[in-house]
């Protein structure tokens, strides 16, 4: 589902838009960039994909594929969060970012499939997200996915250390 022809189209159209921003001087937060790249990616896979459609509804998945529910979770950081709609069980593709400093994008694309039961609950009352991590994405290694980027695991002392890689092109992926 990940192709060379939706990660080409998904970083031009990344580029394109945050070199639109800064030549209008638009600031946009970590959350709005991360929102705006997970709607391109939508677009990049409805367009590219036989069979992959963007409903652009809330209360639909990001992506239905041959009529399957597929959600995308982006993030510029290694925690990705959920909210009510997103917990459906299903197909998720999880997005990392980063943008250099002329807007060409890199990122770490991964995917899974999820019930539920295998987002971590908010340990806040009054923070309703439930979250899926690099730790749980490398406890379920062998489930998942890898697109893009890499994940390396090191030991700091008698610490495990988990560091999430971004990458320019289809391939650029090690464990």
């Amino acid at each position: 589902m990940i192709t060379e022809q939706v990660i080409e189209k998904l970083s031009a159209d990344t580029k394109e838009l945050f070199d639109f921003y800064d030549k209008k001087s638009l600031f946009k937060t970590k959350k709005q960039k991360s929102e705006d790249i997970s709607g391109l990616l939508e677009n990049a896979i409805a367009s590219e994909i036989d069979g992959a459609v963007a409903p652009k509804i809330d209360s639909e998945p990001d992506i239905r594929l041959y009529g399957d529910p597929i959600e995308i979770k982006t993030t510029s950081g290694d925690c990705w969060f959920s909210g009510t709609f997103s917990k459906r069980e299903g197909y998720f593709i999880f997005l990392s970012w980063l943008l250099d400093k002329d807007n060409k994008p890199s990122f770490f694309i991964a995917g899974k499939y999820l019930k539920k039961d295998d987002w971590c609950p908010s340990k806040s009352k009054s923070y309703y997200a439930t979250t899926y991590d690099k730790k749980m994405m490398l406890r379920d290694i062998d489930e998942v996915d890898f697109y893009m980027g890499s994940m390396e695991v090191y030991d700091r002392g008698k610490q495990q250390c988990i560091k999430i890689h971004t990458g320019h092109k289809l391939g650029d992926m090690t464990l």
